[in-house]
């Protein structure tokens, strides 16, 4: 990518990196030497001040919103008429460091608790002693791989996840324009020439496949590993859950800057602070056309901190059908008589039976619902095993609602919309007098532009159901959930959203806000948490 890059910015970009670096002696500690000459410390760069100077100096676009993976993406022209897209990740630190932390999964732990105890007994003899590095990495082996292939897993979704999120461009399947890299600064150690080197490294998916176990770091710390896939070496460790990376900092050297360092720091801070401060109207006053003007946030999980298994995200899921009793039965009989000769009789029973039981049967309690899936999971195993494709799919077309029909739930949406009636759109949340229903008729009068946050992708949707609970798509309600299910959860077709899939993305909640001079509504999918509820935050889904 550097290469790639116009040199007229790499030297702005350069420049703002060395006036930061030259004000070092405002932030660094001290040097214990005689004299605290200036070339004892080593530069500081700010992280934050880092990635504003690359999108300001490359036109890049923040993506570092919410639970994304990444910091920045950039279009960068070709000079032969095409485009480059580049998704990256902005990192510094210091030259002689190593393996940086790239990722950490503090909400998946539970997932691996056991598997970190068996590694920590296995790291004993039946004596007590601590056993070898070679022993301990030997009799936790296939323990290592088992965990590095599910925080692999959680890595990748994250990461599909955020590319589904994108602000600055939109990655198609067939896009080859695309790659991503981490974009990293290494300052010099203090004892060395002041200097900044500027390293490129791949920004990969973990090749699962691939993974092979190096084994502990130490004896110590037995829960503490590193893998390989091939292309980068990784270490996690178990105490703070956090996945490191080693960038092999002296082979991706791109380029290397001189810093010198300011002769007067404090007189360059004061002049900023005199000509801010001490003026009569030293205040500036910021842009003010992009005020939030309402904003309304909630968890996706219930009360209970689970997602509502039948309904909402997971509607595709339900057990109930929208046919009617004489087209279920009519269903039923067209799928065993034509499959009857093909099958045979006992096979045609059972499905016919099961058929049955889960299109006739009611279930209005949340009991015969659960029994009702069961029994859908029962037959759909044992369908599978009869090799017949089309069969395959007929039942699973007849058992599931489409597999991206979903809306978006409101919680508490009767008290929402008296509150805010007129939020989605002009008395959209008003209700005929003692009803359930919504008093606008028309679904377009209840509608409103839905705008994903940071993409900026536009869906028509409304406010839909009773006590208008729902949000959804208004051409088709699939499409919703083919922006959602698939693109921001990274679910597989038919598999429903739960606690534990929110978590590998690091997604469990949604905001819902509005600019000022605008009715478009903007959605954000969020991470919220319990001990720091935001201001907006209005419940869980019910």
């Amino acid at each position: 990518m550097w290469n790639n890059l116009p040199n007229e910015q790499k030297r702005e970009y350069k420049k703002m990196i060395l006036a930061f670096a030259s004000l070092t002696e405002m932030f660094a500690q001290k040097a214990s030497d005689a004299g605290d000459e200036k070339h004892h410390w080593s530069p500081v760069v700010n992280s934050k001040y880092q990635e504003t100077v690359f999108q300001k100096a490359f036109n890049a676009v923040a993506e570092d919103i919410g639970n994304t993976s990444y910091d920045v993406s950039l279009k960068c022209d070709t000079g032969e008429g095409g485009e480059n897209k580049y998704l990256i990740g902005i990192k510094t630190f210091g030259f002689s460091s190593g393996p940086q932390k790239i990722a950490q999964f503090k909400r998946n732990s539970d997932e691996w608790t056991e598997l970190i105890s068996r590694i920590s007994e296995n790291s004993f003899d039946s004596k007590g002693q601590r056993k070898t590095k070679a022993e301990i990495d030997v009799a936790n082996h296939d323990l290592y791989l088992s965990l590095a292939k599910k925080i692999a897993t959680i890595r990748n979704a994250r990461i599909a996840s955020s590319i589904s999120n994108l602000q600055g461009f939109t990655v198609s399947e067939d896009d080859k324009n695309v790659q991503s890299v981490y974009h990293v600064l290494m300052t010099s150690a203090k004892e060395d020439k002041e200097r900044i080197s500027v390293g490129e490294t791949s920004y990969d998916k973990i090749d699962v496949e691939n993974i092979t176990i190096i084994g502990c770091t130490g004896v110590a710390n037995p829960t503490n590993f590193g893998f390989t896939d091939g292309k980068h070496t990784y270490r996690f460790t178990a105490a703070d859950t956090q996945l490191l990376m080693d960038f092999n900092n002296k082979d991706i050297v791109v380029e290397s800057w001189d810093v010198k360092y300011a002769k007067d720091p404090y007189k360059i801070f004061s002049d900023i602070a005199s000509e801010l401060f001490e003026t009569e109207n030293g205040d500036a006053t910021g842009e003010d056309n992009k005020k939030i003007k309402e904003s309304y946030s909630w968890k996706i999980t219930n009360k209970g901190g689970n997602v509502e298994k039948f309904s909402g995200y997971n509607s595709f899921y339900g057990v109930g059908s929208k046919l009617s009793l004489n087209t279920r039965k009519n269903r039923i009989d067209k799928i065993t008589e034509k499959y009857q000769d093909l099958i045979g009789e006992v096979p045609t029973k059972v499905i016919k039976d099961d058929l049955s039981y889960f299109l006739l049967e009611p279930s209005k309690t949340e009991k015969q619902k659960e029994e009702k899936a069961e029994r859908r999971r029962r037959l759909l195993n044992y369908v599978s095993g009869l090799n017949s494709m089309e069969l395959e799919k007929e039942i699973i077309s007849t058992v599931f609602r489409p597999q991206n029909e979903m809306y978006i739930p409101i919680p508490n949406s009767r008290l929402f919309h008296g509150n805010h009636p007129d939020f989605f759109a002009p008395s959209a949340g008003t209700f005929i007098e003692g009803t359930s229903k919504l008093a606008k008729e028309k679904p377009e009068e209840r509608g409103f532009n839905l705008i994903f946050e940071p993409s900026g992708d536009s869906i028509p949707s409304y406010i839909t159901q009773d006590y208008g609970k729902a949000i959804e798509s208004r051409e088709k309600q699939t499409i919703l959930g083919e922006w959602i299910l698939r693109g921001v959860f990274q679910l597989d077709p038919y598999e429903p959203l739960t606690k534990k899939s929110l978590d590998k993305v690091g997604i469990n909640g949604i905001r819902l806000f509005k600019y000022k001079d605008s009715q478009d509504i903007h959605i954000a999918f969020i991470w919220i948490d319990d001990d720091n509820l935001p201001d907006d935050y209005v419940g869980n889904v019910e």
